[in-house]
């Protein structure tokens, strides 16, 4: 218990900190992202208005049947895990005797806190996962995924070499996985993407995962085993970041549900987000120059490293830039921009999390599910 408080003593100090490192900024040599093409040539999108009377769990139900569906995976977005500010990686690092159960433990503990604190909001409860049971055929199953959503580039790596280690523990070979991402867990679907492709991304991507965190021959037995599934991709409030590689999953659905309002598929201006009136502004302000600086010096490096291969982590300049563009829309996948009607007349942006916190929500996200359902082939 002791140590628990010192870690959520030490969560507050880095959440100051990194607040300080933003306003700061630092310049880093990197690859520059251009948000200038609003709507790219390769991209869908539509709007639709989110109404609970329009979610039939009936139909939810036979879908899920009529596309075979084995598995269903819910992956949360950043600071909603189980190491949010690198504390515990830290600690590990500083004191490797902690290593193991008791880093376990504290993990396990950070998330049952951040599950406690956040609900519904930007998270998936394991309420979702209740009612999901009640409601899909009794064979369906489900994973609550978490990884640390530290918000950085090597944290979202292993985020998604780990959402491989569990895919390949806990589903079969030719089974039918759907993810269901928020936020930044996007970003672990398209290193997915590139990570099962024989792109130079990919190379360089195996490079840096092979220092420290993974054998070579593990490595490329998890991409065999994950090339043997079939999946399917929506993402909620995902921000244009990485780049997804079209030909790993060129038979794969992958969709982008958006919160938005407005008759462009644009985000709004700084004045309009205290009352969130135009949709999710986070999924529009966590773009190439957003990311956290990590407090560990080993994962500093490799985010440097990182920034040249997927552009720029850090850089507040850039940030500002990239902001202006307001983008919504990812090069690949359907966009639906739905007004989930959690815009106010007063100031609602910390209620709603600047309207990105929605998606999760238990009537929405049954909505998201139904909608979803309709769209996989």
């Amino acid at each position: 218990m002791i140590l628990l408080i010192l870690v959520s003593i030490l969560q507050i100090f880095f959440m100051l900190y990194m607040a300080l490192q933003w306003s700061i900024g630092e310049k880093t040599k990197s690859i520059e992202q251009d948000y200038s093409s609003v709507i790219p040539k390769e991209c869908s999108y539509h709007y639709k208005k989110f109404s609970i009377e329009d979610i039939d769990t009936k139909e939810i139900n036979r879908n899920i049947t009529k596309l075979k569906i084995d598995h269903i995976y819910f992956i949360h977005g950043t600071f909603v895990g189980d190491d949010p500010f690198d504390i515990l990686s830290f600690l590990e690092r500083a004191f490797p005797s902690l290593a193991g159960n008791i880093i376990d433990k504290l993990r396990a503990q950070i998330k049952t806190g951040n599950n406690l604190f956040a609900r519904e909001l930007g998270n998936f409860h394991p309420n979702l996962i209740k009612r999901l049971k009640e409601i899909c055929p009794k064979e369906t199953r489900f994973e609550n995924f978490t990884w640390s959503s530290s918000n950085h580039h090597i944290a979202r790596l292993r985020g998604s070499l780990n959402l491989m280690k569990s895919i390949h523990m806990n589903t079969s070979q030719d089974e039918r996985i759907l993810l269901y991402g928020h936020s930044h867990a996007g970003q672990l679907f398209t290193l997915l993407s590139q990570l099962l492709s024989k792109s130079i991304v990919s190379s360089q991507l195996k490079e840096i995962l092979l220092k420290n965190d993974i054998s070579n021959e593990e490595l490329e037995g998890l991409i065999a085993s994950c090339k043997k599934r079939k999946f399917d991709f929506v993402t909620l409030g995902t921000p244009v970041r990485y780049t997804w590689n079209n030909k790993s999953f060129s038979n794969s659905t992958l969709l982008h549900f958006i919160n938005h309002r407005g008759s462009t598929p644009m985000g709004g201006g700084l004045t309009s987000s205290i009352s969130t009136k135009n949709g999710d502004y986070i999924q529009q302000w966590a773009v190439a120059g957003s990311d956290s600086k990590s407090p560990v010096k080993e994962d500093q490096k490799l985010n440097e490293e990182l920034d040249l291969i997927l552009g720029i982590g850090r850089d507040s300049t850039m940030l500002r830039r990239n902001i202006k563009f307001r983008k919504r829309l990812h090069k690949y996948g359907e966009h639906i921009l739905v007004d989930f009607g959690d815009n106010s007349r007063v100031p609602n942006s910390f209620l709603t999390v600047f309207g990105h916190g929605i998606y999760t929500k238990k009537d929405p996200m049954l909505w998201i599910i139904h909608q979803s359902l309709r769209k996989i082939k």
